[in-house]
């Protein structure tokens, strides 16, 4: 069952300033990817440079494939210390998955499957995630966002960027 408002009263939903900074975004006209890879047409990864970091992942979603009703697609938010992200050296840092279905959900016994995107009468559907730089007792400097797409005929478009606190 997708999730729902159990109000019958319309609502106002927050809204969260994530304003946009060319230097934080890993794509600012929005990228399709129809298989797995890295979300990177503004460019490749963030420097956010040393100490730590707060802020939020916002990834604005203009299209997302659900037609098959098996594609899943799970965005991870990556850390290094190693510009290149060299095998070993990376951790996830923060993740948002999105299923045709419940069973494709990173905890699918709870998580719903995802509704459409974007809603209707919307050109696109936001979604900002809090993140930082430390895990456990390390800090990332570097930081890259990874697609993992799956299914029949995986689609995802989207733009994404990095906003501090």
């Amino acid at each position: 069952m997708p999730l729902s408002n159990p109000s019958p009263l319309p609502s106002i939903l927050p809204h969260r300033a994530v304003p946009l900074d060319v230097a934080t975004a890993f794509a600012v006209s929005p990228q399709t990817l129809t298989a797995s890879g890295y979300v990177n047409s503004q460019q490749a990864q963030v420097d956010i440079g040393n100490g730590l970091w707060e802020g939020r992942l916002t990834l604005e979603l203009s299209a997302l494939d659900l037609s098959s009703n098996d594609e899943t697609y799970r965005l991870m938010l990556l850390g290094s210390n190693d510009a290149a992200f060299g095998n070993g050296n990376v951790d996830i840092l923060a993740t948002q998955d999105f299923a045709a279905a419940s069973a494709g959900r990173l905890l699918p016994t709870v998580a719903p499957a995802s509704n459409s995107v974007p809603p209707a009468g919307r050109q696109s559907g936001r979604f900002v995630v809090p993140v930082t730089n430390l895990r456990g007792q390390f800090l990332f400097r570097y930081l890259q966002l990874y697609a993992l797409l799956g299914g029949t005929t995986p689609s995802i478009t989207l733009s994404a960027w990095l906003a501090a606190e």
